[in-house]
């Protein structure tokens, strides 16, 4: 088990980006991949059952972490994931190759690379034949690297949801409810975070501020099925940092982060 990470340089976001698709509908272009809204009619669609997205033009890139959220995949979903540059002579060189189910669960896949690549793009190649839509959905999606704190956070963090309900309740008290949403989140607490951890943590929520989506992983060296149940995406707030063991450097701090829908 490795110490959890936190996803929040995303470079899909950086400006100068290149966003490329072997196909996009029209009104859902891949550029909609910048948005930080999880809503299908605001995300990227692929006409078809296979499409190729590539991120390109950002040397010196650090690809860690791949995770797609809100999608419309089905269970045999599988996911091809490149990272390379440009070689004057032939093209691109890859440098790491990668191909397996997507093991989609709560409409998101995520995928750790065994180690940080540094690249000037990477390529992610989606396949779904059984698709019952016939078109391929992806509002939201993290490519970047993770920053792990050097201890772990807390077994006292909780996990929790939001319930999007419209209840009509009768005269005789007979309730009738329509399900909107269901949104997941956690209560992250770390007691053990060090001076140089605390001073990342808050450069990531400067980030969260401003409305950006952070990626949570508990462990990046768990299989994908599990990295598809257990991380969350979505917007991050925090507590006070307090000093519970006195001058030691150890510090406290609650993090809440909820699934951005």
């Amino acid at each position: 088990m490795q110490n959890c990470g936190f996803g929040w340089q995303n470079i899909v976001l950086w400006p100068h980006v290149s966003l490329g698709a072997s196909a996009q509908a029209s009104g859902l272009p891949v550029t909609n991949l910048k948005n930080q809204q999880g809503a299908t009619s605001l995300g990227w669609r692929a006409p078809g059952t296979s499409a190729v997205l590539t991120i390109a033009n950002v040397a010196g890139a650090k690809w860690q972490a791949i995770s797609l959220h809100r999608t419309n995949l089905s269970a045999t979903a599988t996911w091809r994931i490149r990272t390379g540059s440009i070689n004057s002579w032939w093209g691109v060189d890859w440098h790491t190759d990668w191909t397996g189910p997507c093991n989609v669960a709560n409409g998101q896949c995520v995928f750790i690379l065994p180690s940080i690549a540094t690249d000037e793009r990477c390529e992610i190649t989606i396949t779904d034949t059984a698709n019952p839509d016939g078109f391929l959905s992806v509002p939201l999606i993290y490519a970047g690297p993770l920053f792990q704190p050097v201890r772990n956070f807390s077994t006292s963090s909780t996990a929790g949801n939001n319930l999007g309900q419209d209840t009509v309740t009768t005269l005789g008290g007979s309730e009738f409810v329509s399900g909107r949403w269901y949104q997941r989140k956690l209560s992250i607490v770390h007691d053990s975070l060090g001076d140089a951890d605390a001073a990342v943590l808050d450069q990531v929520l400067q980030a969260a501020v401003t409305g950006q989506n952070i990626l949570f992983v508990p462990d990046p060296s768990a299989t994908t099925d599990v990295l598809a149940q257990k991380s969350l995406f979505g917007t991050l707030s925090g507590g006070d940092l307090s000093n519970p063991y006195g001058p030691a450097d150890r510090h406290s701090l609650t993090l809440n982060l909820t699934e951005r829908l």
